[in-house]
């Protein structure tokens, strides 16, 4: 439970800054012409209809950003695992994953639509492409980290390998899985505007293109602002989770 104390110093700058942004655009202390105040956006996200559209588009591009960092997690968890265990597993795809791994997401939006056109796929797949490598790196390093005594126990109890990997790997990896996921979750919906902008004409991203080439600065920023709101609302709920059902990284959740 958040004491009212800590509620202030987590608002006390936000708020502020604000303020400071009221006046100055009001007293025009800035040159910024289509610079709203956040009176303006306030309205504009009291606006009904606008309200609707940023609702919808919000839950476009969040389906995306989910569906692309879920798959991401079960193939680069997969990748990872099979990285940390096995040498020549490692040998075989540590080259192209290397090769692959330095190139932006956003290199790879034109080939995807030129493969998928403007349409869903082309984001969930520039998604998926993104998210893959924190997943992969961290839990490959987790699993290189393991105790070797766990392991060694493992083969004294004859566990089979589907046992060995749900009852001794997969819990001494969680600490490092869980930063990769946390890091990737965060890459699922930079990248979903990012492609909304460029390769899918929808969801947050395009409605933030739409109301810039519209001049209309204060729906440009109730978008915007949607977006920063959606990124710590699902890094809270991804934490929260993982406290729930992982008691003993409440630690590493902060």
């Amino acid at each position: 439970m958040v004491s009212h104390r800590r509620l202030a110093e987590l608002v006390l700058v936000p708020l502020t800054l604000l303020f400071m942004w009221e006046l100055a655009v009001g007293f025009v202390w800035t040159d910024f012409r289509f610079l709203p105040q956040p009176s303006d956006v306030l309205r504009a996200f009291l606006d009904v209809q606008l309200l609707a559209d940023i609702a919808l588009d919000g839950l476009h591009t969040l389906a995306c950003a989910l569906v692309g960092w879920a798959i991401a997690l079960v193939f680069g968890g997969a990748i990872g695992v099979g990285q940390g265990l096995s040498r020549v597993f490692s040998l075989f795809v540590g080259t192209s994953i290397e090769i692959l791994r330095p190139l932006p997401a956003v290199a790879f939006v034109p080939v995807a639509v030129l493969l998928f056109g403007f349409t869903i796929y082309t984001e969930i797949v520039v998604i998926v492409y993104a998210c893959l490598w924190p997943v992969i790196v961290n839990t490959a390093a987790g699993v290189r980290g393991i105790e070797p005594r766990l392991l060694e126990v493992a083969c004294v109890m004859h566990l089979r390998p589907l046992e060995r990997t749900t009852k001794v790997i997969l819990p001494a990896i969680l600490p490092s899985a869980f930063v990769g996921a946390r890091i990737s979750l965060g890459l699922a919906l930079i990248v979903a505007v990012i492609v909304e902008m460029v390769g899918n004409p929808a969801g947050l991203g395009w409605g933030l293109i739409a109301a810039q080439e519209a001049l209309r600065p204060e729906i440009m920023f109730a978008y915007l602002m949607t977006i920063g709101i959606l990124g710590v609302l699902a890094n809270t709920v991804l934490t929260s989770l993982v406290r729930g059902f992982f008691p003993g990284m409440r630690e590493l959740g902060r």
